[in-house]
């Protein structure tokens, strides 16, 4: 049996594979979120499965060869319920264990290191744990896209921003998913492409790795340039405070947010899919 410092080991191997597909497995590292995260690596380190129990349900990230992974579930203590977040390669190992896969196609987009997004053109506001009903009560207007991952926790430790209307009511907001640095780290210098296998996990943490996420504009709101303003300022507070490993997801039916995305710099990086599996 491999002891804890072979696992982690293998996992950093594996997730430095590629880095931008593991980005919030790699965020999944902060020490705080420890207690949440149940890495299961296959036997011969060629793929893994990671369990976040901080949400309800669970939620499985996969990485590595479809074998790895396969290998990798087999050992896994797997709930009755998940929620996914896996390569489109990686399902038939997971429909081993679940008979009942919901799919929704994702696409995972990325900035490249250092790369300067345009300055918003409409005034933001910086959001706080204190924004956190006014925040609940904008993603409560719903819709096709609207934001379903928000948690308090996000607030205390990410980076949210909002445009308000002129009765002082949110009209748009976002923030982050998730946002690791480890301070005090010496990077070796920035990456010239994400798409470049990186020297070490530990490198990308010495840069900082983020999730942009979270994003939504009031349906009366809309077409008014508010999600493009408020994404280009998270990503500029990112970057102001030494993130340059930044990534976010967006569904592939929307190809409006895609767009802005791009305009902003964001280059698509693969397909992956989300959804709720059950057992039987």
């Amino acid at each position: 049996m491999r002891d804890s410092t072979d696992i982690n080991m293998a996992v950093k191997g594996i997730l430095a594979q590629d880095p931008v597909w593991a980005a919030y497995a790699i965020a999944d590292l902060r020490p705080d979120l420890a207690p949440f995260c149940r890495w299961t690596v296959a036997p011969d380190a060629s793929g893994l499965a990671l369990l976040f129990t901080g949400l309800e349900p669970p939620i499985l990230l996969t990485a590595g060869s479809s074998e790895g992974v396969a290998a990798a579930l087999n050992d896994a203590a797997l709930p009755k319920e998940i929620f996914l977040s896996v390569r489109e390669s990686h399902i038939p190992a997971v429909q081993q264990h679940y008979a009942r896969v919901e799919r929704h196609e994702m696409l995972r987009m990325a900035l490249a290191p250092g790369q300067q997004v345009p300055e918003p053109t409409v005034p933001t506001v910086t959001l706080s744990t204190a924004d956190e009903l006014r925040l609940q009560s904008l993603y409560q207007h719903g819709g096709e896209f609207a934001p379903d991952a928000f948690i308090t926790s996000q607030l205390h430790d990410g980076f949210f921003f909002g445009i308000e209307d002129r009765r002082g009511h949110l009209a748009a907001a976002g923030g982050t998913h998730i946002a690791y640095r480890r301070k005090n780290a010496t990077s070796p210098g920035l990456q010239k492409s994400h798409r470049q296998k990186s020297d070490s996990i530990d490198c990308i943490l010495a840069q900082g790795v983020a999730a942009i996420g979270n994003i939504y504009s009031r349906p009366d709101c809309r077409g008014r340039g508010f999600g493009t303003a408020v994404t280009a300022r998270i990503t500029q507070a990112l970057q102001a405070d030494g993130y340059n490993f930044i990534v976010l997801n967006v569904s592939k039916q929307n190809l409006v947010a895609q767009s802005i995305y791009e305009k902003l710099g964001f280059a698509r990086h693969c397909l992956f899919v989300e959804g709720v599996a059950k057992r039987g």
